[in-house]
């Protein structure tokens, strides 16, 4: 159970074991109390097949929001029937037309807090709710708001975090790909180097951290998902 893990010497301990040992000590720790999400975007094929061999019986939960790029969709498939994964769909009360015919066409460039909100946190929170951690495949490196993330965190009404990419760079990401022969998203030769819904991401400059091209213009960075952002001392 997570109130008998001490975070901070076991994420201390974690920063030296290899990703892989990371996740496996999350799934012995909580097994099927441990919620495993992705967005199956650029780099995703990483986490996805280290967990594939960890904890192979356990689900893969992502949230179609009705606005995920076809490429998106196929891709996750892919990776679906070539690692062996179960895959779980996690869908908003509300189907896509209904959203934006309520909202307006517009609701992204206007509220996209509000979007990000109904369409993909909201599907979550069942999941949430009966979790006593949770798996992401965030990276220091990605972005200024994640360089801080610690490999376990507690979070201030949530389940405790896991990230066992945490350390790894995007270097080491590419490596990793390459050695397992996992195929990219196919956007990523387009420079979309971190992939949401396609209203709100884009290509990303040269000379930018890979999460520029999400909802690029406005001062939002995080959809909302990962309450690391207000996360408690371990």
């Amino acid at each position: 159970m997570s109130s008998t893990v001490d975070l901070g010497r076991d994420s201390e301990r974690l920063e030296r074991a290899t990703p892989e040992d990371r996740l496996a000590f999350a799934v012995e720790r909580w097994g099927e109390r441990l919620l495993f999400t992705s967005s199956f975007g650029a780099g995703s094929g990483v986490l996805l097949h280290m967990w594939s061999r960890v904890a192979p019986r356990l689900p893969v939960v992502v949230v179609d929001t009705g606005f995920l790029f076809d490429e998106t969709l196929a891709y996750r498939d892919q990776l679906a029937r070539q690692l062996g994964l179960r895959v779980e769909v996690a869908r908003p009360a509300v189907p896509r037309d209904d959203f934006l015919w309520k909202h307006g066409a517009d609701i992204m460039a206007r509220d996209p807090d509000l979007c990000c909100a109904r369409n993909k946190i909201a599907p979550l929170q069942p999941y949430v709710a009966r979790s006593l951690a949770w798996v992401s495949g965030v990276r220091r490196d990605q972005s200024k708001t994640r360089e801080h993330v610690s490999i376990l965190q507690r979070t201030e009404d949530g389940p405790v975090h896991v990230h066992p990419l945490a350390s790894m760079t995007g270097a080491e990401a590419q490596a990793y790909m390459r050695a397992h022969d996992i195929p990219e998203h196919p956007l990523k030769a387009r420079r979309y180097l971190s992939i949401g819904c396609w209203p709100c991401t884009q290509p990303v400059p040269e000379g930018e951290d890979e999460r520029a091209g999400r909802w690029a213009g406005t001062a939002k960075t995080e959809c909302g998902i990962h309450p690391f952002l207000k996360a408690k001392e371990a």
